[in-house]
């Protein structure tokens, strides 16, 4: 039996229609947000490039925010807008939405969709379901930190899909749709993809920030962190973060219903089909691939788009089908980001928040740095993708933390574990393509993921303090000694002692 749904429902923005007044009354207010930030004098080490961007980034913010569009639609506009604006040029704008990554999450959706035309995520269902049993509370418990540890291992995007499409048949038999989407459905589809947010930055192989992370601060500092001294520090950080996610969730979101109903129950399937043995070799594969490409130097969206290839050479999914469920919002939100991430550094708007926030550390001690530089990752990341993110603001805690007198290191590595802390669902592909799936709003997701970046925030400072000196990460290291130089699409930081 396979999960018989129509995919492309799944992801209907917010379930209900937006009324033309809700519609009217939050494009007047966007609009005019924007308006009047455009319209403040230009602050002299900004520019006019900055200062347009800004403007135009405040006015997006609130379409996403509230839905006054569909969040693909002004995901469209994004791009318009950057161009109309002179911002940036129509290369420059377009070309972010085919970026390598942007790529590889429309691979990862594709997999999960894929997935569906096959018993594959029951049979994942009812193993998850022998650990985590009938109650409910224990079972998102095994989910969240499940999720966690996987994603370490694997991809965060990866793992999310395919928990998602193995929890969707138990939504199904229990009514839930996301028309009628509940605590208990969103309580699940939150801790799915935060979980794997989490455990994305605990390993190289979790995600594409945590290398890059260690490849800015090499290029920083001289100082190289390999795999295993990278995993020894932030392993244990992630899991710490897994289950600050699990407590927020079951805050925000408790689920209502206690125990199981009894229609949900560990399923007695029938033998797996040839194209089912099939597609489990191909993705077996294709998790070797994505674990070997720190030797190969393959990219990893060769390893999904070659799993495509080969599925539908031996016709193992009907592709038709796979094109009508397919949910294109979150491919065109997730393009838009990396634009604002690209323009973002382009127009010098992310050079001169920075330049805002240094002076406000200098002197502090390193745990109020720590907080500072992890709230900086998460408001920097809400608008863009967490990769990106990364690579921007790791140049830009290095010198803080060189200003503030506080050892560089620790402070590096707090970025990539705080760029899970996204308050809009565009920030990371995890909740990105939960959201493609309609069972919660963007409303809905940002008090709940606020609410996470407070306790991530507390959480991952008492782990910096903690765990850190714990298995020696390096303090004040001979850093910086001539200046750095680092240019990235146009921004350029020089840190000189």
């Amino acid at each position: 039996m396979t999960i018989d749904m129509d995919i492309a429902k799944q992801a209907e923005e917010g379930g209900a229609e937006k009324s033309q007044q809700y519609v009217i009354k939050w494009l007047i207010i966007s609009f005019a947000v924007g308006l009047i930030i455009w319209l403040l004098p230009t602050p002299e080490t900004l520019g006019a490039r900055g200062h347009a961007f800004l403007a135009m980034l405040a006015t997006v913010v609130i379409l996403w925010t509230t839905e006054a569009l569909p969040i693909g639609v002004t995901s469209i506009g994004v791009g318009c807008a950057l161009i109309l604006f002179n911002v940036q040029s129509a290369k420059s704008a377009w070309e972010p939405y085919a970026n390598r990554s942007v790529v590889f999450v429309f691979f990862i959706i594709m997999l999960g969709v894929m997935l569906g035309q096959t018993t594959l995520p029951q049979r994942l269902m009812n193993y998850i379901l022998k650990l985590g049993g009938r109650n409910v509370i224990r079972l998102s418990f095994v989910l969240c930190m499940g999720a966690t540890f996987l994603a370490a291992w694997t991809h965060d995007a990866t793992i999310t899909i395919i928990l998602l499409y193995a929890i969707l048949p138990m939504f199904l038999k229990m009514g839930i749709t996301p028309d009628k989407s509940n605590n208990f459905a969103k309580h699940f589809m939150f801790i799915i993809p935060m979980g794997s947010a989490c455990g994305g930055g605990a390993t190289f192989l979790g995600s594409g920030r945590s290398p890059a992370s260690a490849e800015m601060l090499a290029q920083l500092t001289g100082y190289t962190i390999g795999f295993n001294e990278y995993m020894l520090y932030q392993f244990v950080p992630s899991m710490a973060l897994g289950v600050a996610t699990w407590v927020t969730c079951l805050i925000i979101y408790p689920p209502k219903v206690k125990e199981l109903p009894g229609e949900i129950a560990i399923e007695k399937l029938p033998a797996m089909t040839r194209n089912e043995k099939l597609l489990s070799w191909f993705l077996v594969a294709t998790f070797l691939m994505w674990f070997m490409t720190d030797w190969t130097g393959i990219h990893v969206s060769v390893a999904g788009g070659l799993f495509i290839v080969v599925c539908m050479a031996f016709k193992v999914v009907d592709w038709k089908r796979c094109l009508a469920e397919y949910p294109w919002n979150p491919l065109m939100v997730f393009g838009a980001g990396f634009s604002l991430g690209v323009a973002m550094l382009d127009s010098g708007a992310g050079k001169w928040i920075a330049s805002q926030i240094f002076p406000i550390f200098v002197g502090s001690s390193w745990p109020v740095v720590a907080a500072g530089a992890s709230w900086i990752s998460a408001v920097i990341t809400s608008f863009m993708a967490n990769a990106a993110a990364t690579t921007l603001l790791v140049p830009v805690v290095v010198p803080m933390a060189d200003m503030a007198g506080t050892p560089a290191v620790p402070i590096a590595m707090a970025v990539p574990l705080a760029t899970t802390f996204v308050m809009l669902v565009i920030g990371c592909p995890p909740t990105l393509i939960a959201y493609g799936f309609g069972y919660f709003s963007q409303w809905e997701a940002f008090k709940l993921l606020f609410v996470r970046t407070i306790l991530g925030v507390i959480v991952l400072c008492l782990c910096m303090a903690v765990w850190y000196p714990l298995v020696g990460m390096p303090g004040n290291i001979d850093m910086m000694k001539t200046p750095a130089k680092l240019t990235m699409s146009g921004y350029e930081l020089i840190v000189e002692k």
